[in-house]
């Protein structure tokens, strides 16, 4: 099957993850040491990547693995959440 018979689903749970996202960064901005609320996002960036991988769209695969990659060094104490990082990580969701 053809990728544009699964456009309008991807579209969808796009949306709905990118949502997540945006909903789950500014949760963090408050409680930036949450381990839930950088897991959730972790999980969201993690679908997104695979979904675009899935459909083809490459840059929005390797968006969304950089995004993983950041949220992981922060799950690994390696980085710690602050105002750029966050403007990073938005950017990331609106573009």
């Amino acid at each position: 099957m053809e990728n544009n018979q699964y456009i309008d689903i991807f579209i969808e749970e796009s949306q709905e993850h990118i949502e997540n996202l945006n909903s789950n960064l500014l949760l963090l901005e408050n409680d930036p040491k949450n381990r839930q609320i950088i897991d959730e996002i972790f999980r969201s960036a993690h679908t997104l990547k695979g979904m675009a991988a899935t459909m083809g769209f490459e840059n929005m695969n390797k968006l969304a693995h950089k995004m993983e990659d950041v949220l992981q060094e922060v799950k690994n104490g390696e980085l710690n959440i602050s105002h750029p990082i966050m403007d990073i990580l938005f950017k990331c969701v609106d573009t």
